[in-house]
């Protein structure tokens, strides 16, 4: 299904590398600097927001983006307890799929597709030990679906 391939891509645009079990390079420089710790406890918030609204600013110039022919993400900002991604579903099809499922269980196909890609959304090690959410506002024609990816989702806490 054309969910389960969006769901990877809008993950992938969060970051350049993919899970790993270990610290990333990002944690690793996050450590140096004393904003998080040996144990990926954040110390300093706000220095980290002001290094992620940097990292978003930066990546943000490829914005929009058109994904898998299926989805546009126009916006995404980073913060230390956060990702929050906004999106337009563009999928030809996609109409026609509202009408044969409810609101709600059209929300639960695309949780559960961006459910299978919990490695990617919680990459980094500070996302996995600190509070963290991620936030998906994708809009149809007709709906919009706001979808919210705990930690808890992904069996992480």
């Amino acid at each position: 299904m054309h969910f389960k391939k969006t769901g990877l891509c809008l993950a992938t645009i969060l970051s350049s590398t993919f899970f790993q079990i270990q610290a990333s390079e990002f944690d690793d420089y996050l450590q140096s600097k004393q904003i998080i710790d040996q144990n990926f406890k954040i110390k300093q918030p706000e220095t980290l927001n002001e290094i992620l609204t940097v990292l978003t600013a930066e990546d943000s110039r490829t914005l929009p983006i058109e994904i898998d022919n299926n989805t546009i993400i126009e916006q995404f900002n980073l913060y230390a307890d956060r990702t929050e991604l906004k999106g337009l579903i563009i999928t030809p099809d996609f109409e026609q799929f509202e009408q044969d499922l409810s609101v709600k269980e059209v929300q639960k196909v695309i949780k559960k597709n961006v459910v299978q890609n919990c490695n990617i959304f919680f990459e980094h090690q500070y996302q996995r030990h600190n509070p963290y959410i991620v936030k998906l506002q994708l809009s149809s024609e007709k709906n919009s679906y706001d979808l919210e990816l705990k930690q808890k989702d992904c069996g992480i806490k």
